[in-house]
C-alpha cells in the first residue's frame, strides 16, 4: 500500500499554502497545488485571478510572501533566479521567445550552447542531442535545420516545447499554447504534449479555452481572486462546474451605467438612426474565412468578446487600415470605406487605441504635447509649419479634461504612470475628433481609478453621437461598458447579446466563446 511519502515523491510540483502580497493587496491566498509526474494539470481563471503570479512563483521569478514550493520533493528556496531551472522547471510563454533569423537548432541551444575549452561551439554534439530530443517528443527533426522565420505557427510552438524540455525535465508550464493555431494544428500539438507527459514530466496548462481542459487535462484547478475555488480530476467535473467556480456570484447581471432614463430602456440600434459603421460579409484569411457582418450605431458601444486567437485585434486593425480583407465591404457614415493605411482611417475620423500603448500607441521618448498632436499635425499647421502654441493649448485642455497628472505638456510621456500614459492615448483619440473609436484592451495595466476615468470619458464621447468598438478579455468590464456584446468564435459571430436581455452576464458570454471550439470527434481523438 503506498505511503504518504510515496505519494509526495509522485509529485512533480507541490505548492503548499502559497500566499502573495503586493503592498497591502493579497493576490494569492493559501494556494495548494499538486501536479503529478506524467500528468497534465489545467489551471483556469479570469484575467487577474492569480494564474500568472502563481506560475512566476513556481518558476522562481517571484518569492512568495508565505508558503513553500517543492519540485520532485526538493525545496525551491528562491536563493537565485536559476534555481528553478536547475530543478528542471521551464515554461513556454504565450509570446514567442525564438529568434526568427536563427535555425531551429540554434534556438534550442540559445544561451546554453555546448562550448569546448577552445571556445568553439560543439555543433555536432548539439545536433545529436537536439535530434534525440525531437525524436523523444515526436517533433519533426527537420525543424532543426530550418530558419524560424520560415516555420508555421505550429512548428514554432513545437520548437518552443523542445527548447523548454531541455530544461524542464520535471515541470513544464504551457501558457495559452494553442492561441494562434488551427483545430488540426491543435490536435498535433496535443499529441506532443501527451508524449511529453508520458516521459514523466508534470505539465501545467494555462488556458482560457475550457474545451481544451476537457480534451487533454487529467486534473483541473480553478482560481478566483487569488483563491482556489475548484480542485478536481477532470473526469469528475464538467464545464458548468468550472464556469461557476471561475465566476462565483459574478455572473449576476450587471446594471449598465447610463444616466439617461430613456436610454436605459432602449438601444441605440433600435432608435431608427442610420449606422455609423456597416460591415458586410468581411473575409480576413485565417481569421474570418466565413465572412463577418454587423452594424454599429451612433451613441453605441459595441463590445467584442472572444478567446485568444478569435480575431478581436485583427478586426480592429482591419477597420484601422492595418490589415487588408480578402472580400466583403465596409460602409462608414453611409459611404464606401476601404482604408489603405491607418492614415486613411484617421482622415476618415476613425482612431485606434491599441493593445500595446508602449509599442503602437505612444512615442515614449517624446513630450506629451508631441504625442497628443501627432494625428492632427496637418490641422494645426500653417504653410507647412506646426503651430506649437495651438498644440500646447489643445494638450493643456485635454490634460485638464482627462485628469492627466504630469508636470505639463513638455514632460516626456515615458516618465508618466501607466494610467496617465493610457489617458494620453485617449487624448490623441479625442484630439483627432474621431467619430468611431476602436479600443483594444484600453484599460490593461492601469489602476482602477484610471480605468473608471477612461470608461467615463469614452461613454461621454459616445453619448455625444459618436460610437465605439470595445474589445477586451475582461468580461466584467465589457458588460459594464457595452450596449451590445458581439462574441467571436470559430471565425464567425457566435452570438450578439444586448444589455436588455436577461442573460447579459459573464456566464452566457463564456459559454458562447467556448461553444464549438472543438468538433466532438476531435475531443475523443485527442484524448486517445
Amino acid at each position: 500500500m503506498p505511503t504518504e511519502t510515496d505519494a509526495a515523491t509522485d509529485l512533480a510540483l507541490e505548492m503548499t499554502g502559497v500566499g502573495m502580497r503586493f503592498g497591502e493587496e493579497w493576490v494569492l491566498r493559501n494556494v495548494d497545488l499538486a501536479v503529478r509526474q506524467g500528468s497534465i494539470h489545467a489551471i483556469v481563471g479570469h484575467n487577474g485571478a492569480g494564474k500568472s503570479t502563481l506560475m512566476k512563483i513556481a518558476l522562481g521569478a517571484l518569492a512568495p510572501t508565505e508558503g513553500s514550493v517543492r519540485v520532485r520533493g526538493e525545496p525551491l528556496t528562491f536563493s537565485e533566479p536559476a534555481e528553478a531551472r536547475r530543478l528542471g522547471v521551464g515554461m513556454v510563454l504565450q509570446e514567442r521567445s525564438l529568434i526568427s533569423t536563427l535555425s531551429g537548432l540554434d534556438n534550442v541551444f540559445l544561451n546554453a550552447e555546448r562550448v569546448a575549452r577552445t571556445g568553439l561551439v560543439r555543433r555536432g554534439e548539439e545536433a545529436t542531442e537536439a535530434r534525440q530530443l525531437c525524436e523523444q517528443l515526436g517533433i519533426p527533426t527537420s525543424l532543426l535545420s530550418r530558419r524560424v522565420s520560415d516555420m508555421s505557427q505550429l512548428d514554432q510552438e513545437l520548437l518552443e516545447i523542445a527548447k523548454a524540455f531541455r530544461i524542464a525535465r520535471n515541470v513544464l508550464i504551457l501558457d495559452e499554447p494553442t492561441a494562434p493555431l488551427t483545430a488540426r494544428e491543435i490536435e498535433t500539438l496535443f499529441g506532443v504534449i501527451r508524449t511529453t507527459a508520458r516521459l514523466g514530466v508534470g505539465i501545467v496548462l494555462i488556458t482560457h479555452h475550457l474545451a481544451e481542459v476537457f480534451t487533454i487535462s487529467d486534473e483541473v484547478t480553478t482560481l478566483r481572486e487569488g483563491i482556489i475555488t475548484l480542485r478536481s480530476k477532470t473526469a469528475d467535473t464538467d464545464m458548468s462546474n468550472v464556469i461557476d467556480a471561475m465566476l462565483g456570484q459574478r455572473f449576476i447581471r450587471l446594471e449598465h451605467r447610463i444616466a439617461d432614463e430613456e436610454a436605459a430602456t432602449s438601444l441605440p440600434s433600435t432608435r431608427g438612426e442610420p449606422p455609423i459603421l456597416e460591415v458586410d460579409d468581411l473575409h480576413i484569411p485565417g481569421k474570418f474565412d466565413n465572412g463577418l457582418s454587423f452594424s454599429l450605431y451612433p451613441g453605441e458601444i459595441l463590445g467584442v468578446a472572444g478567446l485568444a486567437g478569435s480575431g478581436r485585434t485583427t478586426l480592429l486593425r482591419t477597420l484601422y487600415g492595418d490589415v487588408r480583407p480578402s472580400a466583403g465591404s465596409i460602409r462608414l457614415m453611409g459611404k464606401p470605406y476601404a482604408p489603405k493605411s491607418p492614415r486613411d482611417a484617421i482622415d476618415r475620423s476613425i482612431f485606434l487605441i491599441p493593445e500595446d500603448r508602449g509599442v503602437h500607441g505612444l512615442v515614449l521618448t517624446a513630450a506629451l504635447v508631441e504625442n497628443t498632436i501627432l494625428p492632427i499635425l496637418q490641422r494645426i499647421s500653417h504653410l507647412g509649419v506646426v503651430q506649437i502654441g495651438r498644440g500646447r493649448a489643445l494638450t493643456g485642455h485635454l490634460m485638464s479634461m482627462l485628469g492627466i497628472r504630469s508636470r505639463g505638456p513638455s514632460q516626456v510621456v515615458g516618465q508618466l504612470s501607466g494610467g496617465n500614459q493610457q489617458k494620453v492615448v485617449l487624448a490623441k483619440a479625442l484630439a483627432s475628433e474621431a467619430n468611431l473609436l476602436l479600443l483594444d484592451e484600453p484599460t490593461f495595466g492601469v489602476d482602477i481609478g484610471a480605468a473608471a476615468d477612461l470608461i467615463a470619458h469614452v461613454r461621454r464621447s459616445v453619448e455625444a453621437g459618436r460610437a465605439a468598438l470595445w474589445a477586451t478579455s475582461d468580461l466584467r468590464e465589457l458588460l459594464e461598458v457595452s450596449d451590445r456584446v458581439m462574441i467571436l468564435n470559430g471565425g464567425a459571430i457566435q452570438r450578439t447579446i444586448t444589455r436588455l436581455e436577461p442573460d447579459f452576464n459573464e456566464a452566457a458570454v463564456i459559454r458562447a466563446m467556448q461553444r464549438g471550439h472543438f468538433h466532438p470527434t476531435t475531443l475523443s481523438e485527442a484524448r486517445s
